[in-house]
């Protein structure tokens, strides 16, 4: 399929559903924007307005709703802005209201063939199916996002992402399917990753890797099996998001995935 303005449109539709009921609490529609939240997470990666289209005239009176609004949820005030983001002048005018860039992601899709994973002697990848199997995959996400490395774009993530993992498996949309995944070798959870589908779109999500056990391939192995299960699964289009100019970044390219726009998070400081 070809990665046109409006695949990456939906692609990015389909994130904010994809992630109701686990990182995102709850999604609100208002006059050009849609506000995000989570009642479990209070940085600005999970709180903020996004698919902003106004024109130049409305814009100054819709920056004041959305801030009123995070700053009445104990959120700091937060815009996501793409390059589908109206008007095009947006950013100068926020600026001059006080926001400021505090993160950028890589929006990446991937354009190459059907993997062909083959796995490596004493290593096997087992879909999470009960709750204490879920543990022990928040377990390894702590781990694997717990700042060990200098490698890791997000440092140490606060708690409450691991809660809300957990949460989730109870908590999910209907009409999406996910899959959680651990990837044992010798029989020790030391992987994880996601993904989650729906109407033919296909995000990952949560790739981590235990410390000790990095460098060694696992990231890559986790990542194209969860995409060749989506394209078995019928999704033609498969995105993840990860911070832009990243070594990850550097990553995901090599394994076939391609940059479709940046995505940058304003927050008023």
């Amino acid at each position: 399929m070809a990665l046109t303005d409006e695949i990456m449109k939906q692609a990015e539709d389909k994130h904010y559903l994809f992630q109701l009921g686990c990182y995102l609490s709850e999604s609100k529609a208002i006059d050009g924007a849609l506000l995000v939240w989570s009642d479990r997470i209070a940085d600005s990666y999970w709180n903020y307005a996004t698919k902003i289209d106004t024109d130049e005239k409305s814009a100054p009176a819709l920056v004041k709703t959305i801030a009123g609004f995070y700053a009445a949820k104990n959120r700091k005030p937060a815009m996501y802005l793409t390059p589908f983001t109206k008007p095009d002048n947006l950013p100068a005018i926020i600026e001059k209201a006080g926001f400021s860039v505090d993160n950028q992601d890589a929006w990446m899709f991937y354009e190459g063939p059907k993997p062909n994973i083959e796995l490596p002697n004493g290593f096997v990848i087992k879909q999470v199916e009960t709750l204490d199997e879920m543990r022990t995959f928040v377990n390894i996400f702590n781990r694997s996002y717990g700042g060990a490395s200098p490698d890791e774009p997000y440092g140490a993530l606060p708690k409450e992402y691991g809660e809300a993992l957990l949460a989730s498996f109870s908590q999910r949309t209907d009409n999406v399917k996910v899959v959680n995944e651990i990837g044992m070798l010798d029989g020790v959870p030391m992987a994880i990753g996601t993904m989650i589908c729906s109407d033919g779109f296909a995000g990952l999500y949560n790739l981590g890797v235990s410390p000790e056990y990095r460098k060694r391939g696992f990231s890559e192995i986790m990542s194209l099996n969860r995409t060749k299960e989506a394209m078995e699964l019928g999704n033609d289009v498969i995105f993840l998001q990860t911070e832009k100019g990243s070594y990850n970044e550097k990553l995901f390219t090599k394994w076939g995935f391609t940059t479709g726009f940046t995505g940058k998070g304003y927050v008023l400081k």
